[in-house]
């Protein structure tokens, strides 16, 4: 026992390879001891995806019973005249546009394009105050208009009269002077 044992090129190869075998097994046993616990991300992934898809088509359906709403509701905007106020159709224009803004009130909807549906309502608030703003400014400039005409036509009767009063002082003032 006075040298090195020495070992062949086969028994070194075995030796290497039973290393190797002995690695991955301690690796593998080791593995399986201290990441049984833990849960896996892939198996996750698979039921947040299944979740987003029916988030999706529960947006979906509601923004089919909503996209009727919006159209009606800018179509009865745009048709408002500025002739003349029309009461019952500016109410049921706020009450469109409420249910536009509510739209997603009531539905667990996690779609963060539900949010779009309160900027139109905001939108549409704005276009319907802007044609009620044009409605009472035509209805002023007809009123001031009309005071307009009645103002000028009352000046001229007073200028008339006017006129007729220094006539009849100057014939009187003529008469009286032979």
């Amino acid at each position: 026992m006075d040298g090195l044992i020495s070992l062949s090129k086969r028994e070194k190869r075995y030796q290497f390879f039973y290393l190797l075998v002995l690695l991955f097994t301690a690796l593998l046993v080791l593995g399986i001891i201290f990441l049984r616990k833990y849960e896996s991300p892939f198996s996750r992934k698979d039921i947040l995806d299944i979740q987003l898809l029916s988030q999706k088509n529960k947006f979906s359906k509601q923004q089919e019973i909503v996209a009727p709403l919006l159209e009606n509701t800018f179509i009865k905007i745009n048709m408002l005249t500025v002739e003349k106020p029309q009461p019952f159709i500016e109410s049921d224009i706020k009450n469109r546009i409420n249910d536009i803004a509510n739209s997603f009130e009531g539905t667990n909807v996690y779609d963060i394009r539900k949010e779009g549906y309160g900027q139109i309502a905001r939108f549409y608030k704005m276009y319907f105050e802007d044609k009620k703003i044009a409605a009472k400014k035509s209805e002023n400039i007809r009123l001031f208009e009309q005071q307009f005409e009645e103002c000028s036509i009352g000046f001229k009767d007073k200028e008339q009269e006017l006129i007729q009063k220094q006539n009849a002082i100057l014939s009187r003032s003529n008469n009286n002077q032979p």
